[in-house]
């Protein structure tokens, strides 16, 4: 993308804000985005072009009280730009970032009528949107095969430019045969995860949970749709509470506890009715068809006209008329049965006995899947047939409206017609229940067995397949990871299945529990790990009950409850993974000596057991527990062996994990190449592995060092993006870091409004979370803005709140930094005296610790003391000392001392 273009289009949009008189965050609130993400735009500093949705809000906001003339005028100067910088993009494309979430289901070509409906809720948000008020929640609600969920999806397509933030889609089962309604405890965790939100984040309560997905959602221009309701009870902590935000509720109930704008769908019109079946039916039909009984036959439901269209599509020598005498001797039948749902259940019965009767018994064999979704491989497996026929097979059904595919290669049965095959079921003499569900546990088995190794990085073994039909090719890591997240759900339908079979439920849960481990919920882990457990010990099985009870103690830690985690361990051998795991939870208790001596104790097991994995994993953890203490030359040493490991080993994760580790020592140790190396390698790993949050982790420390060398604008580059992955995670400690560089980047460069806005916000979100520690170092760097503003009375207050909270840790390097601060405060109110006490003090902590940056801030802030009490000697041995470390260890300041050096 040209950058002149993209300068100027920045200049213009932040012209109007000015001329608006609005600030950055006016507009942020309008389009949905953070302060940070305007400031980039009108710094014409982003990489991959900007929604035309989003400017689209920008001008709305900004010449809202504009003349009719201008406001016409501007739009079409800024549009216009806009598309030159589009084309311009396609030609020089920009790097990959990923777009906003977007879930929805894929909308239906054949979609009819429901205009007035339509209208009610486009009119709805663009009258919201002029008055600045609240967009309401809309209820959707009416019979089973109204097409409730078309409608709500349909209308969501249409809106999206108006809603670029996430746009998600969640099935909350309300009314679905032999699933149970999903519980707003866990709908709430699977649209955390939609966003980006790690498991090891989710809160563990509901109210935790419904808190911090209304905190993700604020502020943005989301779209929603909560399909297939049970009731009020079940949505109202999915509701996101931003006024900006959409949000589509289907229900076959009238959600009136709900505060909802209502739209309840009826049958189509009769012209509504006959237009969708001509729509289906994809050819011209001799004049004079009874068009107008057929849907009338089919009730006017959408799914009874599309099953009846999709037979008259499918058979070209099928008649109109034909296709009325059999739905009319249907519903006489259904009649006589009181079948429920006559018209869809007639249509059905028709599409049904026009398949073959090997298609027939995969049909009703498909309906035993205790998943929500089915692939070739999955609908196989279950039916005994081989995976072309079975693909053949469900696009077959797909074609004859039987089937869903709402993701590519994925088919889903709506709930009525799973109610059907149910009926169907129960009086087939033919087909063997049992047998099929064996078939597809063991294939489940088999795959999840495969991808969990590939997780582990060890080759799986040969000759231990139960199921020997076609199975997916997992051949990697990304393919595992892929794998799991697709077919996860349907594995853990198939354990709810497996009460009565302990053998196959132990096996399933082992190879579910890597996965578990990576991605939580950490209350779902725990409650299989239980289940696993109970059924091993039931089994007399002691090697698997350990199993299920170490990932147990891991799930129990990551949900925080460390007694039961503790609890847990204290069962078990002490075996190298146990000892890591103790390990791991005593220091999170603050146990430090404990944690050291479970660490060592696991590397010494692993040592004498040849568990090279064993090793690298302890090295790593006794590396992370000494750069917590501080204690920094221990730290690089094992954390650079246990990258030496990983790397032999080809464990990427492992290896990640130590370079970002490796690269945060270095950081405290200012050895800033280095640092830079080993994090540039973690950001690497942790884009090729989708590990998110280790990505914003390093992408951060990065941004630090960096500043730390003077390079400023290229720190924000780094910043901006790894804060923005922040919020997606949710991870308000990893953002609240961020926004410390990024204020003090923002301070070096004179930017103090900018700079202040960024230490604010930080220290709101360290109060919110109580994380003294992080709190204190932005109090510090706030301070030195405001020293630079020329507030030193405030600048006071905030270094003395830092220096209490790091001498209550205690945090010598926090002590060192503060003191080199109030030093440079004394200085500019004229104490010389007292800065030079300050600047004497941080000398010796940061000799204490080995920090040199530290070291060299009390040489260069004592020289500037020292000249001004007029002792120039004294001073120049203090610059030249200062001038030797910075230099030495690279980082920024180098000018300054040379400065000094030069007047004195």
């Amino acid at each position: 993308m040209a950058e002149a273009e993209r300068r100027e289009l920045g200049r213009r949009l932040a012209d109007l804000r000015g001329q608006a008189d609005l600030h950055q965050k006016d507009v942020a609130a309008a389009v949905g985005r953070s302060v940070a993400w305007v400031s980039t735009v009108e710094a014409g500093k982003w990489k991959r072009i900007i929604d035309q949705g989003l400017i689209e809000l920008w001008l709305d906001r900004c010449l809202e009280s504009a003349p009719r003339a201008i406001r016409d005028a501007t739009r079409t100067e800024i549009l216009t730009l806009h598309a030159a910088l589009a084309k311009i993009s396609e030609i020089i494309p920009a790097p990959h970032e990923p777009p906003p979430v977007n879930r929805l289901r894929r909308d239906l070509p054949t979609f009819t009528g429901r205009s007035d409906q339509l209208a009610r809720v486009r009119e709805a948000v663009e009258q919201a949107r002029a008055a600045g008020t609240v967009i309401a929640v809309h209820a959707v609600d009416g019979k089973p095969g109204v097409g409730k969920t078309a409608f709500a999806n349909h209308a969501a397509r249409r809106l999206l430019t108006r809603f670029p933030g996430s746009q998600l889609f969640i099935d909350l089962h309300g009314h679905t045969r032999d699933h149970p309604p999903l519980s707003s405890f866990d709908a709430l965790a699977e649209l955390l995860n939609a966003v980006g939100v790690p498991a090891k984040l989710v809160p563990a309560t509901l109210d935790g949970r419904s808190a911090l997905w209304r905190q993700h959602m604020a502020g943005q221009r989301a779209l929603l749709v909560l399909d297939n309701a049970a009731d009020a009870d079940q949505v109202k902590p999915l509701l996101p509470g931003s006024p900006q935000s959409l949000v589509l509720v289907t229900s076959r109930r009238r959600l009136v506890d709900l505060d909802a704008t209502t739209i309840a769908l009826d049958v189509l019109s009769p012209e509504e009715a006959a237009a969708l079946f001509r729509k289906v039916v994809e050819r011209d039909l001799p004049a004079g068809s009874p068009v107008d009984e057929v849907v009338q036959l089919c009730g006017y439901l959408p799914m009874a006209i599309a099953l009846a269209g999709a037979r008259m599509r499918n058979r070209r020598a099928l008649t109109v008329e034909e296709l009325v005498r059999r739905l009319r001797e249907k519903r006489q039948r259904l009649s006589v049965l009181k079948v429920r749902n006559q018209e869809v259940a007639a249509a059905f019965s028709l599409s049904y006995e026009t398949l073959a009767a090997p298609d027939q018994r995969f049909f009703r064999t498909l309906g035993l899947h205790p998943g929500l979704d089915v692939d070739g491989y999955a609908a196989a497996a279950l039916t005994g047939g081989d995976l072309e026929a079975s693909v053949t097979r469900l696009e077959s059904l797909l074609h004859d409206n039987l089937v869903d595919e709402y993701v590519f290669g994925r088919f889903e049965l709506h709930d009525l017609i799973r109610d059907f095959l149910y009926e169907l079921r129960q009086d087939d003499t033919e087909g063997d229940p049992a047998a099929a569900l064996d078939r597809l546990f063991d294939y489940y088995q088999d795959v999840a067995a495969t991808a969990d190794r590939h997780l582990a990085g060890v080759a799986p073994p040969a000759g231990t397949s139960l199921f020997t039909g076609a199975k997916p090719p997992i051949t990697d890591r990304r393919a595992a990871i892929a794998w799991f997240a697709a077919d996860r759900a349907n594995v853990i339908a198939c354990l709810a299945e497996l009460a009565g079979q302990p053998p196959r439920l132990v096996r399933l849960t082992a190879t579910l529990s890597r996965h578990l481990r990576r991605t939580g919920p950490w209350d779902l882990a725990i409650r299989l790990q239980r289940q696993a457990l109970t059924s091993a010990l039931e089994l007399g099985d002691t090697q698997a009950a350990d199993r299920a009870a170490l990932e147990l103690a891991n799930a129990q830690r990551d949900h925080g409850d460390y007694s039961s985690a503790l609890a847990t361990l204290d069962k078990l051998p002490d075996t190298s993974d146990t000892l890591l795991e103790r390990g791991t939870v005593l220091m999170l208790t603050g146990d430090y000596t404990g944690s050291a001596e479970s660490y060592r104790a696991a590397l010494t097991h692993s040592e004498a057991t040849g568990d090279l994995r064993g090793v690298a994993a302890a090295m790593l953890e006794l590396g992370t527990l000494y750069y917590v203490l501080d204690e920094y030359d221990d730290a690089v040493a094992l954390l650079t062996l246990a990258r030496e490991h990983y790397e032999r080993l080809n464990d990427d994760f492992g290896l990640a994990q130590s370079l970002k580790n490796l690269g945060n020592t270095f950081y405290f140790l200012d050895r800033y190449p280095e640092a830079i190396e080993a994090l540039d390698q973690a950001v690497r790993l942790a884009e090729e592995l989708d590990l998110p949050l280790l990505r914003a982790q390093a992408t951060t420390k990065l941004g630090s060092v960096l500043r730390l060398q003077g390079d400023h604008v290229a720190a924000l580059e780094r910043l901006n993006p790894a804060r923005e992955l922040a919020r997606q995670l949710a991870d308000r400690s990893m953002e609240a870091e961020s926004l410390i560089d990024t204020g003090a980047a923002y301070r070096e460069l004179r930017r103090y409004d900018e700079a202040e806005a960024a230490f604010t916000q930080s220290v709101k979100l360290y109060e919110e979370i109580g994380e003294e520690l992080g709190k204190a170092c932005v109090l510090k760097e706030f301070g030195d803005l405001l020293v630079a503003a020329g507030r030193p009375r405030d600048a006071r207050t905030l270094f003395t709140e830092a220096r209490e909270i790091y001498a209550a840790l205690p945090d010598r390097l926090g002590l060192s930094a503060v003191d080199n601060s109030v030093g440079r405060l004394e200085l500019a109110v004229g104490d010389v005296a007292a800065s030079a006490v300050a600047h004497r003090a941080a000398l010796t902590l940061a000799r204490e610790i080995g920090n040199a940056l530290e070291e060299a801030e009390a040489h260069l802030g004592l020289a500037h003391a020292l000249a001004a009490a007029g002792d120039s000697g004294a001073a120049r041995v203090a610059a030249q000392q200062a001038h030797t470390i910075l230099t030495h260890i690279g980082a920024a300041g180098v000018d300054r001392v040379a400065a000094l050096l030069e007047k004195l």
